[in-house]
């Protein structure tokens, strides 16, 4: 199967609210021969905000973040027909199943594409931090981990340097630079234990970490530099997440809560001895081995321990009911956010608009808003499909549509309220942050150029504009 190696250069850390402004991707054969590489850049969306600390770790200038021929829209369609062209593959980043593939289904979600078109048919992921991580404990004579201050040091750059792979802190955060020394990252983790990285990549497809799972009996789990023993107890009713006991701690401790009490011990922060593991996300699910065990972060009991605490859970009737119960309403006390990029989770668009989001691709700019309004029933897509006329086509619109348009870019920029993004007066605040950390003349001439910017877009923002021209 192909491999289609990743990595976003975005406007911030949030991948709900923020952008891709670099896509590269590489596609290799399984022996990792590289068969083609693609960039691709994107314009910033009127109503992002880029944060000036990306802007300064990437490099990218005002005029830059202006200038690319692709629309974001256009953007995410290249990348859907990209990735859909290369099928069958497994998608392959660095930290890409908890940013790079957010990024990624956010943006599709925004852009009325399927959001989850790398978990669907033809596709696996994996992500190559974690198995790095894991790799790192369980083999540590494998693959080199820098130490600062008496912690490991897992970002890219540092550890491709620290192993041999030239990326050089000036070539960092270029999305091509960034993924050509992933897929080198990759093949040297591969050459030097072949064994524990195939392992690994058989839960890049869930079907693989359910088989895992569903076998029962005991599984080493790596998770957060941690390595524990675990049993799989029973998948959540979504069926994407399983629940899994830690068989390093004793049962007792839980076996006797009730369903409220089991939903706040797998929220809890730090040692859980009950927790969910995402099937479809490559959970580090591993045999437990002598290798896996002795490489174990918890206090090691041998398999008689073990195997007398899964007879203790499962014997325990009870527990089986309250923890079903506990998975069927964990989130059930979960508010829905007011604003329609941070519900991309809050379930499926039905099947009939899927199909009505897919027509508005294929429909003159004319037409879309009221085919939007008229047609798209779930109410994020139809909240989508507005700002996107509106950003893309407004001549197309009333002058009473394209006023709402308006005060709705107005709010989003210079609102002084708690919102999740970035605006234009917090990236402001923010430049006069940066001018105090930092003495470098360099950094504070590039600081000034962001502000001025975004002070001109602040100044374009409030002054009064009239409607487009049809």
């Amino acid at each position: 199967m192909a491999m289609i190696f990743l990595d976003f250069e975005s406007t911030g850390l949030e991948p709900a609210v923020n952008v891709p402004t670099q896509a590269a991707f590489i596609r290799t054969d399984d022996d990792l021969v590289i068969q083609d590489e693609v960039v691709l850049c994107g314009r910033v969306p009127q109503h992002i905000v880029p944060a000036p600390d990306s802007m300064l770790v990437t490099s990218l200038t005002p005029e830059q973040l202006e200038a690319p021929r692709l629309s974001y829209l256009e953007l995410a369609t290249s990348i859907a027909r990209l990735l859909a062209s290369w099928a069958p593959a497994t998608v392959v980043g660095f930290n890409s199943l908890k940013y790079d593939e957010e990024l990624l289904r956010n943006v599709f979600h925004q852009a009325l594409l399927p959001p989850y078109a790398t978990s669907g048919k033809g596709f696996r992921r994996a992500d190559i931090l974690s198995m790095l991580r894991t790799l790192a404990q369980i083999r540590p004579s494998a693959i080199k981990i820098p130490v600062v201050d008496g912690k490991p040091v897992y970002r890219l750059g540092d550890v491709c340097r620290f192993n041999g792979i030239g990326l050089g802190e000036d070539e960092a955060h270029d999305a091509l630079n960034d993924v050509r020394a992933t897929l080198a990252l990759f093949k040297l983790m591969r050459s030097r234990a072949p064994d524990l990285i195939e392992a690994l990549m058989e839960n890049a497809h869930k079907s693989g970490a359910i088989r895992r799972l569903s076998a029962g009996g005991i599984v080493g789990l790596a998770d957060f530099g941690r390595i524990v023993p675990v049993t799989a107890l029973m998948p959540a009713p979504n069926g994407a997440s399983w629940a899994v006991a830690d068989l390093s701690i004793d049962p007792s401790i839980y076996l006797g809560l009730s369903a409220p009490d089991l939903i706040g011990l797998m929220g809890a922060k730090g040692e859980r001895p009950i927790r969910t593991v995402k099937a479809n996300a490559q959970p580090m699910l591993l045999p437990w081995t002598p290798e896996v065990g002795m490489a174990a972060t918890c206090r090691w009991e041998s398999e008689a321990v073990y195997n007398d605490r899964l007879r203790q859970i499962h014997a325990d009737d009870a527990f089986w009911r309250n923890l079903t119960a506990a998975l069927a309403n964990r989130f059930g006390d979960r508010q829905p956010s007011p604003w329609p990029e941070q519900r991309l989770y809050d379930g499926f668009p039905s099947k009939e608009d899927v199909g009505r989001a897919a027509r508005w691709h294929e429909l003159d700019w004319s037409v879309r808003y009221a085919f939007g309004e008229r047609h798209i029933q779930d109410d994020r897509l139809r909240a989508f499909s507005r700002r996107l006329v509106f950003e893309n086509a407004p001549e197309t619109m009333t002058p009473e549509q394209w006023q709402e348009g308006r005060e709705w870019l107005q709010h989003r920029l210079t609102t002084t309220d708690p919102v999740p993004w970035l605006t234009l007066p917090g990236a402001i605040n923010r430049c006069a942050e940066l001018r105090r950390e930092t003495a470098d003349p360099e950094r504070l001439a590039r600081i000034d150029v962001i502000c001025r910017w975004l002070e001109g877009r602040l100044a374009e923002m409030v002054r009064p504009a009239e409607p487009p021209s049809l």
